[in-house]
Formats: structure tokens, sequence, C-alpha cells
């Protein structure tokens, strides 16, 4: 996710967050007969609130609406549900002789393979993404409960370092997620 797309989940979400206090604020001023509240609802005309139903024009205010709320809904759907994935980077060796591309994906695959071999890990992941504006490589490393962290992390300190080693100059963020499965499995 970018943060062009963060800020907009998050400005949906700020809006929508006021909206709802707006109104159970008010309906709580209502039900204690406070000043504001009651001159609120005293400035609504619910006859005409009744009577818009029957007008020609509130079908299609409804159909606009309708429209309107699903292209928003979908937008941002399609937004949220976009993967980011990088699969092939250039080399920062590629001159003008030729180009040396590098599959990312694949390389970070071959990390997680690497790291299934350990005998403390019973499984890895990993993911090649844009997270923010940076590409990102993600390598979620699921190991036993009885497992000693400490050797586990510096196996993946050495996973990084034998990584950086293959792919010198390219620019690319690590996280490494280790999650120890619950006990009495």
């Amino acid at each position: 996710m970018n943060r062009r797309i963060s800020l907009i989940d998050r400005a949906v979400a700020l809006l929508t967050g006021l909206a709802a206090v707006a109104g159970g604020v008010w309906t709580v001023g209502l039900f204690l007969d406070v000043p504001l509240a009651q001159a609120i609802a005293g400035r609504i005309d619910f006859s005409a609130w009744r009577s818009a139903p029957v007008q020609d024009w509130f079908d299609l205010v409804l159909a606009g609406i309708l429209l309107l709320s699903a292209a928003l809904g979908g937008l941002l759907i399609a937004l949220n549900v976009r993967r980011y994935r990088i699969n092939r980077v250039l080399s920062p060796s590629s001159d003008e002789r030729g180009t040396i591309g590098i599959d990312l994906a694949a390389l970070a695959d071959a990390v997680a393979r690497d790291l299934e071999e350990h005998p403390r890990v019973g499984s890895a992941h990993a993911v090649v993404a844009d997270s923010r504006g940076r590409p990102t490589m993600t390598l979620t490393v699921h190991a036993r409960p009885d497992a000693d962290v400490p050797a586990l992390v510096a196996v993946l300190g050495q996973s990084e370092r034998e990584f950086r080693a293959a792919v010198p100059g390219i620019e690319l963020d690590t996280v490494y997620r280790l999650h120890l499965y619950p006990v009495g499995r």
C-alpha cells in the first residue's frame, strides 16, 4: 500500500467516524433535551422529508446516489486489494553493453527455501512488494515453540548478509517476521 492510498483510507475512516460521532452526540443531546440538539431538530422540515418519495426527482436522486456510492466503493476496494508485487529489477551493474535483470521474487523464494532447511524453522514464505513507496522483501518465518529465538535471529542475520552479498547495490528493504507456533502443536 502506498502513501496516497493510505491517506485516502484514513480520510474516509476519519470522515465516517466523525459523521457517526456527530450523529451519536446529536441523538444523545435529543434524549437529554440539550437546547442545541433541540434547535437542530427544530430546523428540520419533517413534512418535506415525508413527501420527498412522491416527488418526481426522488428516484433520480436515489439512482445517482446509488451509482456514485457504488463507483466510490468499487474504487476504494480496487485500490486496497491491488497487489504491489515487484518481480524484476535492474542491477546497478547494468551498463551500455547490456542490462542485468534480477528476479527478486525468485530470489526471495530461494531465501525462504534456504531458511526452511534450518532445523528450527517449520516454514518460511517470502513476498517482494512495494510498501509505502519502497521495494520491500518480507520473509515470514514460522518456528516451533521450543525454538532458540536468539539462534534463529542469528540465522536470519546470516541470511540477510548472504542476500546482500548476492545482490550488491540493489535498493531493497528487508523485513523478517518471526512467528512461533503455539505450544502443543
